[in-house]
């Protein structure tokens, strides 16, 4: 999750991080998933970002040994995300000689992550990874500094009144978009959308778990909306999603026969030139 875009910077001067009072209420394997904080110093809304990793488990685990509240999981964990520690990531992989955070400019984005993999310049899986549901409670988010460290752990907590950043409107955001996100966002819906992934699994469950070819299949799908919408409206439902399924086939295999197919080769070429030349090459995020 993230926040939209602030509409003015937080003026992050002066400071040295950024505190997180929260807790984990669903369960007490913290340790078994990765938790990461992502801030934007710069207002675009692309995959690189500023991201650090932070023990929740070991927050917590503090939490508790220290809390009044006893061992009712009512404690609050203060997780303390140092800005030396946030280095510039894409996705889940690090960018190796990225330049250091700078928060002099403001923070325009505040960003946190639950994932399966760990900060590095190779994709690399946390092992034994709880994957599912989970349930975090987020009680407030702010800077600190470690000179006044105690008496601003002090002050939030005994604070009843939250000030929280204005943002951009979602319309706002959108007006702020790159002409190119623009026009490729939309066509990016269509052939991405939720729905699209849901008919997917539904579609490897029916095949694969209950030994559906694809006809019958279909024909299961019709059969359940019939309840709902009808003979007729349902038969045109099921065409209508065939038609889309059909096209986004068509245009994706040709977007990857003339687009991403080139774009790999010539990648490829531009590796082995620098490589032959000495310079140095940054890992393949596919790798």
């Amino acid at each position: 999750m993230r926040t939209r875009p602030f509409a003015t910077p937080l003026n992050a001067t002066g400071t040295d991080g950024v505190y997180l009072d929260c807790r984990l209420v669903s369960d007490t394997e913290a340790d078994r998933r990765m938790w990461k904080m992502t801030v934007r110093t710069d207002t675009s809304r692309g995959e690189m970002v500023y991201q650090a990793e932070y023990n929740l488990q070991a927050a917590m685990d503090d939490a508790r040994k220290y809390s009044t509240d006893g061992e009712n999981g009512d404690a609050w964990a203060r997780v303390l995300v140092p800005f030396d520690k946030f280095q510039l990531v894409r996705g889940p992989r690090l960018i190796p000689d990225g330049p250091r955070l700078d928060v002099t400019g403001g923070i325009f984005q505040i960003g946190m992550t639950l994932s399966k993999f760990m900060m590095a310049q190779n994709t690399t899986e946390l092992e034994n990874f709880r994957p599912g549901f989970f349930n975090m409670h987020i009680r407030r988010i702010g800077f600190y500094n470690n000179s006044g460290a105690a008496a601003a752990t002090a002050s939030a907590a005994g604070s009843t009144v939250a000030t929280v950043p204005d943002t951009l409107s979602k319309e706002e955001a959108e007006k702020k978009r790159p002409l190119l996100l623009k026009v490729l966002l939309p066509v990016a819906k269509l052939f991405f959308s939720e729905k699209a992934n849901r008919r997917r699994s539904a579609m490897r469950i029916l095949r694969e778990d209950r030994e559906m070819g694809r006809g019958r299949a279909i024909l299961f799908g019709v059969r359940c909306r019939m309840a709902s919408m009808g003979v007729v409206p349902s038969l045109f439902k099921a065409m209508g999603i065939l038609a889309v399924d059909a096209l986004r086939t068509v245009v994706l295999t040709c977007l990857k026969v003339a687009v991403l197919y080139p774009v790999r080769v010539a990648g490829k070429f531009v590796t082995i030139v620098k490589k032959a030349l000495g310079m140095k090459v940054k890992p393949p995020l596919r790798e």
